[in-house]
């Protein structure tokens, strides 16, 4: 069994398009050149993720099915001159990365996954993989945008989660992720917003991915 100890977590309220005070709020978060490139899913991760601290050896895994649905909107729209910015800010993961060169923030990996039927077990997956000595931290998020949802090519909501993985943790835990490579259930893998409302509500969770074993998250 390989597990490690949730240490923080956070979840962002979903919503189709941010009410003006909370992304009035969100945007205090940043400089006020940063934030003008950032849409909702980027504000929403530095929600989860404000207040991080990370080390430079650290790890992060970011999670997402569709990335900057908003930025990939506004790309189509600004032909005949396509805008460079928006093309940019699209390209997954480009919403996280907004958030990390505005905080400045330093890691040892950054391991980015898209568009997968597995996505979460692969995410957790990465994070269980990453050596018991370091710190991992596990982000995600979907974005709204009206045309490209109805085309199933984003988010029926916009949300972010943020979980920091320690191993070796047990005082002061929040609860625990582990996988079990020799067991298995029926349970299939959760589609990124079920994880999300499990992650928000504090539920169990405990699912099979063939060829990797039995994922399991626990609460204290």
């Amino acid at each position: 069994m390989i597990k490690r100890s949730i240490t923080h977590l956070a979840v962002a309220e979903p919503s189709r398009e941010l009410d003006p005070e909370r992304r009035k709020s969100l945007r205090k978060l940043f400089n006020p050149l940063a934030v003008r490139r950032m849409s909702d899913l980027s504000l929403m991760i530095g929600e989860v993720t404000d207040g991080v601290e990370g080390g430079k050896h650290d790890e992060w895994v970011y999670a997402s099915r569709f990335g900057g649905t908003q930025s990939l909107e506004r790309y189509l729209g600004s032909f005949p001159t396509p805008s460079p910015l928006h093309f940019q800010n699209s390209i997954h993961p480009g919403a996280f990365d907004l958030v990390s060169v505005a905080r400045r923030r330093r890691s040892g990996m950054l391991t980015p996954l898209c568009g997968l039927d597995s996505l979460v077990a692969d995410a957790l997956l990465a994070a269980l993989l990453v050596p018991a000595d370091t710190v991992v931290h596990v982000v995600g998020g979907d974005e709204f945008e009206p045309w490209s949802s109805g085309q199933g090519w984003g988010g029926e909501t916009t949300f972010a989660f943020y979980l920091r993985l320690e191993a070796g943790v047990s005082s002061g835990a929040l609860g625990e992720l582990s996988l079990t490579p020799d067991e298995h259930n029926d349970a299939p893998v959760p589609e990124l917003p079920a994880f999300h409302t499990a992650l928000s509500d504090r539920q169990p969770l405990d699912f099979y991915q063939p060829e990797r074993g039995v994922f399991r998250l626990t609460w204290t």
